[in-house]
């Protein structure tokens, strides 16, 4: 055994001691603590469930987080992937691969997400311009549809029977987003997000006219990623390859470059689209530097990881290039750790390294693969010892306007996944010879990075 396989285990190992109680994420709730949140409970099963694979006796903790997410869940609104019962579902999920079934727990939380599912799908308005939490990762059909996915591939009958039709109108819903309208005179895409479905005031006055979101966790990038995965599991509805041909292809035409290579931009103004869409080109924005960094929520490898899914079910060798060359472009550009908040996996160094691991999975490119060793290795190195969860996420300060980029970043002691020490210890736990029970196929797991549309 190796000192850096010894480092990155005692990472592991340290996490899941500190989320063996599930009583200690109320004692340190960070930023968003809620049982039923992957940043609460119900992400700390997700984890556990996943390091049981490697070591069983760690499933009655999993199996005590996810018992503790299930009972807070009564009344809990749905509220996307990573809030409410589709969060739990996840841990569920998870948990059921390691043998913890939970049938019933599936079966309600299955029912429940894919009528919530078809409700959201018929009552949005037949409108050109939507908000993003319609279609996205994190709140929206791209997040829900992946867990629907699970259900339908590896769920029991009743699961499956549920959950196939609310997947397939998701598909649909999400093909006709795929879809140009017309606006002002001009065509652009269809996830076109106007100015007054901005999320926060201030993007409200950056974006006037709206905007087209590139990034995998609120952009194009999520559906392009879950049209292809259910595309390539034999799940399909009309128009759907159509679709995946349509936003690989913006996406691949929206790529920027700098002396390093590819990149792109986390978000497009409505009149910077339509200079490009023209043929033009636009200045690089003020988020530029940002894009070029690592980030899984914005940055190139999210992107990238997306874009090459979509290149294996079309075999567009264009893109599959692409991918490879910004991922290549993210480890020769010298800044790309300065625009990574801390170790968490949203913002930080945790994402860009599941990011490249997976891309260099999903292609068998050699120098990604060499790459995240050293990278693991780095990020297991920033473990604090007096954190209660053994990593601190790095969060901006929040104001009523949004995030105030002016103001220092502050430390969070957060167990939770995405801005938490449980993505961080799923992420090296990924990078562990032998993982997780994996045999040697891209599907072959880890199955937590699911949830980011990883896999």
């Amino acid at each position: 055994m190796t000192t850096a396989t010894t480092l990155i285990e005692s990472a592991v190992a340290r996490v899941a001691d500190a989320l063996a109680d599930p009583e200690a994420l109320v004692r340190h709730r960070g930023q968003r603590g809620d049982p039923v949140s992957l940043e609460g409970n119900a992400g700390a099963a997700l984890f556990l469930a996943e390091l049981a694979g490697r070591d069983p006796g760690r499933l009655p903790a999993a199996h005590a987080q996810l018992s503790v997410a299930a009972r807070a869940l009564d009344g809990t609104a749905s509220a996307g992937l990573y809030h409410g019962p589709a969060a739990v579902l996840a841990a569920a999920q998870a948990c059921a691969r390691r043998g913890g079934h939970y049938p019933r727990l599936r079966h309600q939380l299955t029912e429940h997400l894919a009528t919530r599912r078809l409700a959201r799908i018929a009552a949005a308005p037949p409108r050109a311009g939507v908000d993003w939490t319609t279609y996205d990762v994190i709140a929206g059909a791209a997040g829900t549809g992946r867990l629907l996915l699970g259900a339908v591939a590896e769920g029991d009958p009743q699961e499956r029977a549920a959950a196939e039709p609310a997947l397939r109108a998701t598909l649909t819903r999400l093909t006709a987003l795929s879809r140009p309208v017309t606006v002002d005179g001009h065509r652009v895409p269809g996830w076109w997000v106007p100015g007054p479905l901005q999320a926060t005031p201030a993007d409200q006055e950056l974006f006037p006219r709206g905007d087209f979101n590139l990034g995998l966790a609120h952009g194009i990038a999520g559906p392009l990623a879950l049209l292809a995965r259910c595309a390539e599991a034999g799940v399909t509805v009309d128009g759907q390859l159509d679709a995946v041909q349509r936003m690989g292809r913006w996406l691949a035409d929206r790529a920027d470059r700098d002396a390093a290579g590819p990149y792109w931009e986390p978000r497009l103004a409505f009149d910077d689209e339509v200079v490009r869409s023209a043929g033009g080109s636009t200045p690089p924005s003020a988020h530029a530097a940002a894009a070029s960094g690592g980030a899984w929520c914005y940055g190139a490898v999210g992107i990238a990881n997306s874009l090459a899914g979509a290149a294996r079910l079309t075999g567009e060798t264009g893109w599959h290039r692409l991918a490879l060359d910004a991922a290549r472009a993210l480890l020769r550009r010298p800044d790309t750790e300065h625009h990574l908040k801390g170790p968490t996996l949203c913002h930080g160094r945790a994402g860009l390294l599941q990011g490249l691991w997976r891309l260099g999975r999903l292609t068998g490119d050699r120098e990604l693969l060499d790459r995240t060793a050293p990278l693991a290795e780095e990020l297991a190195a920033l473990a604090e010892p007096e954190a209660p969860f053994g990593f601190r996420h790095l969060a901006p300060v929040r104001s009523d306007r949004g995030w105030d980029r002016a103001q220092p970043l502050r430390a969070v002691d957060n167990g939770g996944l995405l801005e938490g020490a449980a993505g961080v210890a799923a992420t090296l736990l990924s990078l562990l010879p032998g993982g997780t029970g994996r045999a040697g196929g891209v599907e072959d797991g880890p199955h937590w990075d699911r949830v980011l549309l990883l896999s």
